[in-house]
């Protein structure tokens, strides 16, 4: 399990050099589609992520991860949507999570949540993950946005990763994801893999107000869908796996303050014209999953986008890593995801968390699943409150 693999080892900087790469599988297909899209400049997008996963490394001292809004980005790829409007929904949603934070709220959320709804959001974001891999594999580029490949390449490119980034460590106390990360960048770089300049530059920052012309479409169209997805998965689910992954040195990790830091961070971004964040439970496993311990992961992850963002031209090298590289990390977080199920201990507990897992992979809609999944639950306790009672009844007849 992650939790096993996470405090079994050693503090090193190596393993804190896996760590902070270990979080790339979402991270730059989502920031590549961002900027071809929705005409984000890269350097904006990853200065703005970096500075957060500085701040967030430095104050919680273990690896919480900075991950895109997923259902946001989606939506907002999907149509096109213009960056004045994205940010207007940063700015507005990172004001209602410092709403949350501050008022406490949060905390009574968080006993909406029991332990079979938190690993069923885990394992739902694990199935997602994996499937996301699949479709890698079954468009083959060795590049973002670069041409196709045969597909049996492309298989065992994979293949060959996944068997280096579970036993490579066996080899050598560099940490195999580091060295697969660097090579792929140099084989992106020779085969000509490098991004359009015109897709790699532009103003890293764009100060700018919220359009309360924009504030209904903002709601509508993009907080609504990700608020429920964010609070389970980015504070409930993630405070869990952080507890999970480093029970000794998560004190700083609680609910209020994840959903602080949340709200924090998009209001900057809001105002700076990035793109919004969450800390999803799943970065937190991969950064735990390639030997993340304590916050320097994340600060050498922060500083790495820093200083790309403001090199000209220097986020093309993010888009250097090979997809089939990427492809076979999201697996291996994807496994330590969903292994995470087999600490629950009852099997009403194991029902509840499988019908969340598959009705989010179903729908791709996390929201849905946790609903799916209070239902079943409500069942279930009323079944058995009803058998319990039914013996008692009996007795007194």
């Amino acid at each position: 399990m992650v939790a096993n693999t996470a405090t079994s080892r050693k503090w090193s900087w190596w393993g804190e050099l896996g760590g902070a790469v270990g979080d790339l599988g979402i991270t730059i297909p989502l920031a590549y589609a961002l900027v071809v899209a929705n005409g984000y400049p890269a350097p904006r997008i990853f200065l703005l992520w970096g500075l957060m996963y500085v701040a967030t490394g430095l104050f919680y001292r273990v690896p919480v991860s900075v991950q895109p809004l997923k259902a946001m980005a989606v939506i907002a790829i999907a149509q096109g949507l213009d960056p004045a409007l994205i940010g207007t929904a940063a700015f507005v949603y990172g004001l209602l999570f410092v709403v949350l934070a501050a008022s406490g709220l949060i905390r009574h959320v968080r006993r909406l949540f029991s332990a079979a709804l938190v690993r069923g959001v885990q394992l739902g974001i694990g199935l997602i993950l994996a499937f996301k891999a699949f479709d890698l594999i079954r468009e083959p580029r060795f590049m973002v946005g670069g041409e196709t490949m045969p597909m049996l390449l492309n298989v065992g490119i994979v293949l060959a990763a996944l068997a280096l980034l579970s036993w490579g460590r066996r080899l050598t106390r560099i940490p195999p994801v580091l060295m697969l990360v660097v090579l792929g960048m140099v084989a992106g770089w020779l085969v000509g893999g490098r991004p359009p300049v015109a897709l790699v530059s532009g103003a890293p920052l764009l100060w700018t107000l919220p359009r309360f012309d924009l504030l209904l479409d903002a709601f509508l169209l993009l907080i609504l869908p990700q608020l429920p997805l964010t609070v389970g998965n980015a504070v409930i689910a993630a405070d869990d796996s952080c507890h999970t992954c480093w029970p000794e040195r998560s004190g700083r990790v609680t609910v209020v303050r994840l959903a602080g830091s949340i709200g924090l961070g998009n209001l900057v971004i809001g105002l700076a014209g990035g793109f919004p964040v969450c800390h999803g439970a799943g970065g937190i496993a991969a950064h735990a999953r390639f030997g993340g311990l304590t916050g320097r992961t994340t600060v050498i992850l922060g500083v790495a986008f820093v200083v790309v963002a403001l090199v000209p031209g220097g986020t093309s090298l993010l888009f250097l890593i090979p997809l089939p590289l990427l492809c076979a990390m999201l697996l291996m977080v994807s496994w330590s995801m969903v292994r995470l199920v087999a600490t629950l201990p009852r099997p009403g507990d194991y029902l509840v968390a499988v019908t969340v897992g598959a009705t989010g992979l179903a729908t791709r809609n996390l929201a849905v699943a946790l609903a799916a999944g209070w239902l079943l639950q409500f069942i279930i306790t009323l079944v058995m409150s009803l058998t319990q009672r039914r013996p008692k009844e009996d007795s007194h007849g």
